[in-house]
């Protein structure tokens, strides 16, 4: 859909037309003709170059930042020192050597506007208040919010917030750039001064010269009709400009690889109009002592594993010493500020075993959680007992479909379901026969309580059953966790805070909004297929009268394991029973743990050092990250549980 647009022409009548370095034809002069136009082509000097060919884009990259390095060290100054056809699969191996000879260059990278907190912010609050509320929420004086109104101005007149969002979300912004580093330049629009040096990387084929493909809408056949240039005829303005750009450069380095880290490449076409020369870095000089000790490793390597001798390998040798074969798996504490923290007892417990498990698992997020039928079965548990339980309806294969859905289950899967809905029966028919011994009357399912520590921190956790009874201005309290695991309930942990979930349940019930709780006991009721023994294990009071509430029969209970009493009344030593003291104690243990953890992680504190107990590891115990720590016995952390944490 060509449109000829007269009234532009009688605007063209009254300017001049100056038209530089383009390809002309004679359609186009039909078209220029009577107006006033000036065709300039550039005047372009002709200097002799060398092209550089490495092997690989490290040592291409290594021989420009030692080149340039050479060039500061005669006194050039680092603005007039450019790098040219610079793609961005350089970008990380440019960063990465120059850093090593403390050289810096201004990269043109895109970042994602959306990354941006103060950007995020504005989505939360647009999404619920008005556009110029949403704004005045955020408003600053910093680019990232002129950028962000930028957007927001430009798609302001379709009156659609969706849009506005998608725009902010898929806009994005160039990084800061420094005044005294290396620039990367487009040859062939720069014009440098004879002072200048400019490196040319990546003088490959296919990268340069920029060709053109016949893939247009307007194809070459119909190209000329229309008063287009062909592909052809493109091309070879392409190249010739590409040629003259690159000969007009008077301090120039040309350089190509033969392959990078993923492929191979061949040379460009042009190095047919250059000489080309294989170079290396001079031996007797060099500009990162860091690099060079990369290279002596590298060096070492070649010779012990294939007993090949680098030319370098003597001179590096003499020069320097690393401790091949060595390392330290040492973490190294980081700078991170940390912003926020939603601390939890599974959380807690990663971190209580191991410090630099919980940074490879919470900080790096490197565990990635892979849900499958296993995963889901005591969420699907807790979900099933706890609307039977709500609503009073035991019909356990509504909240089983309920739960699942539309999900298809393997044969395998099928059979155990089904033995799952038959255990589920099984426990509530324990639940039912407690409540015959109980006077509890009242109970909270799935409690899910957010203790907030200031400065963005919070500890939460959920409370699967919570039984209390309201005496006068006494509220009798048992907490029960259903568990489809194997967990330790032993409070010889309770200072190293590991295995202390029924404690945290303690602490996270004192915020409940509850007066003048006395505590029954705190249990585990253990749910698997093998053992079908559902009774609560756990803690109970010392205090008969207190525990009566729970159960009435205590002394030959039904519905907690391992209680006994001996001939005189009192228990017998295996019976876990505390007073109201050692419950009190045991809480505010719970909260001098929890705020070491929360202040070890705020200080950026994770060392390797799993916990090993009685001869067992138990902080690598199904971890998955023993290939990226390197744990050594050095690291084990030796706990003692001889000494009472609460038990009697």
């Amino acid at each position: 859909m060509l449109i000829f647009n007269n009234e532009f022409r009688e605007y063209a009548k009254r300017v001049k037309i100056i038209i530089v370095d383009q390809v002309i034809n004679d359609y186009i002069l039909k078209i220029f003709n009577g107006l006033n136009y000036q065709i300039i082509s550039r005047d372009y000097q002709e200097f002799a170059h060398k092209v550089l060919e490495f092997d690989t884009m490290e040592e291409e990259v290594h021989y420009v930042a030692h080149m340039i390095s050479l060039l500061l060290d005669n006194g050039v100054s680092i603005q007039k020192i450019k790098l040219t056809n610079v793609g961005d699969e350089y970008y990380n191996t440019i960063e990465r050597i120059f850093s090593l000879y403390n050289l810096k260059v201004n990269i043109n990278y895109q970042i994602p506007l959306i990354n941006y907190q103060l950007v995020k912010d504005f989505i939360g609050y647009y999404q619920e208040l008005d556009l110029e509320t949403a704004l005045e929420k955020v408003a600053n004086e910093s680019d990232i919010y002129n950028e962000l109104v930028n957007v927001v101005n430009k798609y302001l007149k379709y009156h659609n917030k969706d849009l506005i969002i998608y725009k902010i979300k898929n806009s994005y912004i160039n990084n800061q750039k420094y005044t005294n580093c290396i620039d990367i330049i487009d040859y062939l629009e720069y014009i440098p001064s004879a002072d200048e040096h400019i490196f040319m990387l990546s003088f490959n084929d296919g990268i340069i010269p920029k060709f053109q493909m016949d893939n247009n809408y307007i194809t070459d056949n119909i190209a000329p009709l229309v008063g287009l240039n062909t592909t052809m005829e493109l091309n070879n303005h392409i190249h010739n400009k590409t040629l003259a750009c690159i000969k007009n450069i008077k301090n120039l380095v040309i350089t190509y690889k033969l392959r990078d880290f993923k492929s191979s490449y061949y040379k460009s076409i042009l190095c047919q109009n250059f000489e080309v020369t294989k170079e290396d870095v001079s031996n007797d000089m060099t500009y990162s002592e860091v690099y060079d000790k990369i290279l002596l490793t590298k060096c070492y390597d070649e010779y012990y594993k294939y007993g090949v001798k680098s030319q370098k390998f003597n001179l590096l040798r003499n020069n320097y010493q690393v401790n091949y074969n060595s390392y330290s798996n040492k973490y190294t504490k980081i700078s991170r500020q940390m912003d926020k923290l939603m601390l939890s007892y599974s959380k807690m417990q990663i971190y209580n075993k191991c410090a630099f498990r919980y940074y490879l698992t919470d900080v790096l997020k490197l565990d990635i959680f892979e849900e499958n039928f296993s995963t889901v079965i005591g969420s699907m548990v807790h979900y099933v007992l706890e609307k039977c339980l709500d609503n009073n309806n035991y019909n356990i294969d509504i909240y089983v479909d309920e739960f699942f859905g539309d999900r298809v289950f393997t044969k395998k899967e099928s059979f155990f379901l089904q033995k799952y809905k038959e255990a589920i029966k099984e426990l509530l028919d324990q639940i039912m026969l407690e409540k015959e011994y109980s006077l509890f009357n009242q109970a909270l399912y799935e409690k899910k309580i957010d203790i907030d520590f200031g400065n963005n921190i919070h500890f939460v956790g959920v409370i699967d059953k919570v039984l209390y009874y309201i005496d006068n201005d006494t509220t009798y309290v048992a907490l029960i966790d259903y568990k489809t695991g194997m967990d330790d309930i032993s409070l010889k942990y309770l200072k190293y805070g590991l295995n202390i979930q029924l404690p945290i349940y303690l602490y996270l019930s004192t915020k409940l909004d509850l007066n003048n709780i006395k505590y029954s006991g705190f249990y585990l009721q253990k749910f698997n297929l093998v053992n079908k023994d559902y009774r609560l294990v756990g803690y109970s009071n010392a205090n008969h009268q207190t525990l009566s509430i729970l159960d009435s029969n205590f002394a030959n209970s039904k519905i907690i394991k391992g209680l006994k009493l001996n001939n005189d009344g009192s228990f017998s030593k295996n019976s876990k029973v505390l007073s109201d003291e050692k419950i009190d104690n045991i809480k505010d243990e719970v909260v001098i743990q929890i705020n070491r953890v929360i202040d070890n992680i705020r200080n950026n504190s994770f060392d390797i050092n799993p916990k090993v107990s009685e001869g067992k590891n138990i902080g690598c115990e199904y971890c998955k990250f023993k290939d990226i720590c390197f744990v050594t016995k050095d690291d084990e952390v030796n706990i003692d549980t001889n000494v009472s944490g609460g038990d009697e």
